[in-house]
């Protein structure tokens, strides 16, 4: 009997995004658990003081790496999985909307006893552009070529970055807290999940290291997913939902994020006639420069 499931690598990121597949061609999910630590504030840090964001002016280029657990369990059978993923990407915002507009310049999946490798379809580079709509106060990606979502390999893996962006208040203060929400569509091996993540900011605190002021930004995020589709021939619904946090250290003076770090989780449950099945996803991401 087939498994709903099929072999494929599966990771979900803190944002509720899903990845691309490393093997089979499909489109597999990822996401993190459990608060991440916050930076300590240094006391020689000006945490009483107020500063004016304005987006980053220069091209940025960040590292993503991110390490799954995955336990899959299907009737009597439980099988566990471990992906990890790394991304090298730059990006330029655009001044009059803080879009964004760059490329993905490395992107390699490693799991179920496979070397790393670039999933099979997905030409490296591949540019990525995203803007804020009226519509969302998170970024909304546009799809290489206006493939439909299920049908393109590179916006699931561009979706899968959501993580590195962010639209602070244009004043910034320890304790100032902000939220934001969307809805998106993202695949798991072919179909088509209507996601929905909320997410909830604070500045924790403040910290100067090499002479400038770090804002320490506390990040954590709620989503659901839910959709329905057809494999081997036989109706799927799928359903889920996930929480995570992330602690961002940010440059208020270039609007630069410098390291990021968090943890997150997601269940996700999938039903057909014959058979349910749940996967629990555990993960770690870290965010630096490159």
């Amino acid at each position: 009997m087939h498994t709903m499931l099929r072999r494929s690598v599966i990771a979900i990121a803190a944002s509720g995004s899903l990845l691309a597949a490393c093997h089979s061609g499909t489109v597999p999910n990822q996401v993190l658990t459990k608060p991440a630590p916050a930076s300590a504030p240094a006391a020689s840090a000006r945490a009483s003081g107020v500063w004016a964001y304005q987006s980053p002016m220069q091209r940025q280029g960040f590292v993503m790496d991110l390490r799954a657990v995955i336990t899959i369990r299907a009737d009597t059978v439980t099988r566990t999985d471990t992906v990890s993923s790394h991304a090298e990407l730059s990006f330029s915002v655009v001044p009059s909307t803080r879009g964004i507009n760059g490329s993905v310049n490395a992107f390699v999946v490693e799991g179920g006893g496979r070397p790393g490798a670039t999933p099979a379809g997905l030409a490296i580079p591949f540019p990525v552009r995203a803007d804020y709509s009226a519509r969302s106060a998170q970024l909304d990606f546009t799809a290489p070529h206006d493939d439909a979502p299920c049908g393109s390999i590179a916006l699931a893996a561009a979706q899968s970055l959501r993580d590195l962006w962010f639209r602070p208040p244009d004043t910034l203060r320890v304790g100032t807290t902000w939220e934001d929400s969307s809805a998106y569509v993202v695949c798991r091996d072919g179909i088509p999940l209507r996601t929905t993540a909320r997410r909830s900011f604070r500045i924790s605190g403040a910290s100067e290291q090499n002479g400038r002021v770090l804002l320490s930004i506390s990040r954590a995020t709620r989503m659901t997913l839910e959709g329905a589709g057809t494999q081997f021939g036989e109706a799927v619904s799928v359903s889920g939902t996930g929480n995570g946090q992330l602690v961002y250290d940010l440059d208020p003076i270039s609007g630069e994020i410098i390291f990021a770090h968090g943890n997150s989780t997601l269940d996700l449950s999938l039903r057909s006639r014959l058979r349910t099945q749940s996967v629990r996803q555990l993960a770690e991401m870290r965010i630096g420069r490159s």
